[in-house]
């Protein structure tokens, strides 16, 4: 009997871990290890089957300076399950020629630890045509300091972004640092800095942005040269905004109060808390030119990509086509691209993926929709007839259309709607607009788990209950 129960326990257990959604895989990877001196060595965490963000902390490699960080997170629809992979990746920067040998290192993700061994790192002065082609993340350009700034003195925070003109939707970025010169007499520390930095961002976060930021919660620390005076900049936060409104975007002054240690006369130290504030930005927001699309199209630099299974069918046979677009943009907001409605063709809904790449100044990326297509009807069909994508270039100030330059060559006698491709795909949608939508939704899966879970705590009660006889 007490066998019997451990079995079906067992089982119960096989069924439920069967049931669930697949846990995130979190791997490391550890860039190229022979490098150019002014190539980065890159860590990358990529985290699998998970949309929340991870919170990330790389460690310091002696030897080399900590600079740029990037997000990607890459999402692929397939017949209606999204999957999700997230890359949080991180630039070292050698400080000269040489080898380097790295220690054991230690990433936290999500308060784990995942180690690296031990390895050794080998830079030179060669430079090859691979490594120019390289596409790691450039660092960030330092956005000029006023001179209101500069008179502060030799210590001051400041918010700064790197466009003070954008239209709707353009995006721009956005820095909180705090610098201190070279030669500064005073010793300083940051005072409980978590605490001061989500207060500070409550009140610089724009209710009228989209916010995109890499999400890597740690201090950058730079060296700066400003009007021939170094500095060494501690960058706390960088995001890259998209006004979603006609609104101007306006950043208060905030504060930051520091630990201070002023040297004295005899050698001792004199501790006090100062505060250091920022001066208030204003970025003004541009209403786009009058169109009739103006409220939906998308804002930035796109380019188009496009693929064709098959421009050459017989009427009745399906083709898969790839609208896929590229550039820098809100790219999470990207619509689809518009399909007319046309008698020689059943265009259906695209299976739609994506790949978003932040970086401290940009989003760049790519959206790509792909097109289950019926032909119909013979003759030659131009698809840019069908396919078109408008949006605004906020450096060329105007509109401009993607279309597909694909040509399909249809042959044969036209077929009725109900026919099924070749492929023995069936036409799925072709009564979807017969279907009921007022039956209530009924949570299958959800409702399968719930039982399972029902019926595992009763056999471990019932086990219990058992053993305690």
């Amino acid at each position: 009997m007490k066998l019997y129960v451990f079995l079906n326990i067992f089982l119960c257990f096989s069924l439920l871990a069967f049931g669930q959604e697949p846990e995130p895989e979190i791997t490391i990877e550890a860039g190229n290890k022979t490098l150019a001196i002014n190539r980065p060595f890159i860590l990358s965490v990529i985290i699998r089957h998970s949309e929340e963000r991870p919170q990330v902390v790389f460690p310091d490699i002696p030897g080399l300076e900590k600079r740029s960080a990037s997000a990607t997170s890459a999402m692929t629809t397939v017949g209606g399950k999204a999957t999700m992979v997230q890359t949080i990746s991180q630039q070292y920067f050698a400080k000269g020629e040489g080898t380097i040998a790295v220690p054991a290192l230690t990433i936290v993700v999500n308060g784990e630890n995942y180690i690296i061994e031990k390895f050794v790192l080998q830079f030179s002065n060669s430079q090859t045509d691979e490594e120019v082609s390289s596409d790691s993340e450039p660092e960030a350009t330092a956005p000029a300091i006023g001179a209101q700034e500069l008179s502060g003195g030799s210590i001051f925070l400041a918010v700064q972004t790197n466009k003070t003109r954008i239209y709707q939707r353009e995006g721009f970025a956005v820095r909180l640092s705090l610098y201190v010169a070279e030669n500064a007499p005073v010793e300083m520390e940051f005072y409980q800095l978590d605490a001061q930095l989500q207060n500070i961002l409550k009140k610089l976060r724009p209710a009228s942005c989209w916010e995109e930021n890499v999400g890597i919660e740690e201090i950058v620390q730079n060296t700066v040269t400003i009007n021939g005076k170094k500095f060494t900049e501690y960058r706390m936060y960088q995001a890259v905004y998209f006004p979603l409104t006609q609104q101007d975007v306006t950043f208060p002054a905030v504060a930051l109060d520091m630990l201070v240690y002023e040297i004295q006369e005899k050698g001792e130290r004199k501790r006090s808390i100062q505060k250091f504030a920022s001066r208030p930005v204003k970025v003004q927001v541009l209403p786009l030119p009058p169109h009739p699309q103006r409220d939906q199209v998308a804002v930035g630099e796109y380019t188009l990509e496009e693929q064709v299974s098959s421009q050459h069918l017989a009427s009745g046979e399906s083709f898969r086509y790839v609208f896929k677009i590229k550039g820098t943009g809100n790219l999470a907001a990207v619509p689809a691209p518009d399909v007319l409605n046309s008698a020689s063709f059943d265009f259906y809904p695209p299976e739609v993926s994506q790949v978003i790449r932040r970086s401290y100044e940009r989003v760049t990326g790519d959206k790509t929709f792909n097109y289950f297509v019926v032909a119909r009807q013979n003759g030659s069909f131009p698809l840019g007839r069908y396919f078109q994508w408008i949006y605004f270039d906020p450096q060329k100030a105007r509109y401009d259309t993607l279309r597909s330059d694909k040509v399909v060559e249809v042959v044969g006698e036209s077929r009725p709607s109900e026919v099924v491709s070749h492929e023995g795909e069936l036409l799925m949608y072709d009564n979807l607009a017969r279907l009921d939508t007022t039956e209530p939704y009924i949570n299958y899966q959800g409702i399968t788990r719930t039982l399972i879970n029902a019926v595992v705590i009763i056999l471990l009660v019932g086990t219990i209950c058992m053993f305690r006889k």
